[in-house]
């Protein structure tokens, strides 16, 4: 998908905000204001958002002598979702339908995202209860999936954020339990960027425990196919089915030929409009191969 006018604003925007709040040099962060001011207004062509805050970060490497720092962050919400992990896995799995229930707190957990907002804290995660509570996962799709997975040998899941990643791990337990014969892949970054999910954070809250855990070697915010590994390439052309949590990676894939059911909310107008929803409604979209 290429770069809208509203992701712009909103890129300049967060990232100038955890800036001032974590840096103390008013010249370098001056600079940094100007030249991710100019980056934002001029980007180079075809770009998406995941490019732009990949570049974002790299001005703030070159200015500040390291990337934008959101372990802090990253640690709070992975450690507080932890402590949430076996009551709601244990809810959802004696559900009804516990694929269905796993699926909207994936969704809803999506909100946890600094690219788009950045000033969320612990108490953000009553919001992805109450989003998920409210969430209602498209029929159609979720058949789709049920069939898919019926007979599927090999699953790729592609993560997001932290935080939300252990929601995810909550999805891949459950879709373990109802689908035992199925591997599971979990594809990470490739490197630190903003508070998306990497293989340090995968070993923290035990992610490998349900699925073998690669990296896309690239720092990237998405999952941009030109720059990744082509071990992490192969991951798309041989698995059987494919979920993708989130925007970055919905930007990054969608509309790239891969039979993909994604995962996100709504969180940008231009997205709620490019599939017919309200923003921050919640998501779940099957893209098939031939489309």
């Amino acid at each position: 998908m290429t770069l809208d006018e509203e992701c712009k604003g909103c890129l300049y925007n967060s990232q100038l905000k955890k800036v001032e709040r974590s840096e103390s040099d008013k010249n370098k962060i001056e600079e940094f204001k100007a030249r991710v001011r100019a980056l934002c207004e001029n980007p180079p062509k075809a770009y998406c958002a995941p490019l732009l805050m990949r570049d974002i970060d790299g001005v703030h490497r070159a200015i500040f002598g390291h990337g934008i720092d959101y372990s802090a962050e990253k640690a709070m919400f992975n450690s507080a979702v932890l402590k949430m992990e076996e009551g709601l896995y244990g809810a959802i799995i004696s559900s009804p339908d516990p694929l269905c229930s796993a699926i909207k707190y994936a969704a809803a957990a999506n909100y946890i995202d600094f690219a788009k907002l950045s000033d969320l804290n612990e108490g953000s995660i009553k919001t992805v209860e109450e989003a998920a509570a409210k969430t209602i996962p498209d029929e159609k799709t979720l058949a789709e999936l049920k069939e898919r997975l019926s007979r599927a040998r090999t699953l790729l899941f592609v993560h997001d954020n932290c935080g939300e990643v252990v929601f995810d791990k909550i999805l891949i337990r459950t879709i373990k339990a109802l689908y035992p014969d199925i591997f599971v892949t979990s594809l990470v970054r490739g490197g630190e960027i903003i508070n998306d999910a990497t293989r340090v954070d995968a070993k923290f809250i035990g992610l490998e425990k349900y699925a073998r855990v690669e990296d896309s070697g690239a720092a990237i915010p998405g999952t941009y196919l030109k720059e990744i590994s082509k071990s992490a390439l192969s991951l798309f052309e041989k698995s059987d089915v494919i979920i993708s949590k989130g925007l970055g990676n919905l930007e990054t894939l969608y509309g790239e030929g891969y039979d993909i059911f994604y995962i996100f909310m709504c969180k940008c107008l231009h997205i709620a409009e490019r599939f017919g929803m309200a923003q921050w409604q919640t998501a779940f979209v099957h893209e098939c191969a031939e489309n």
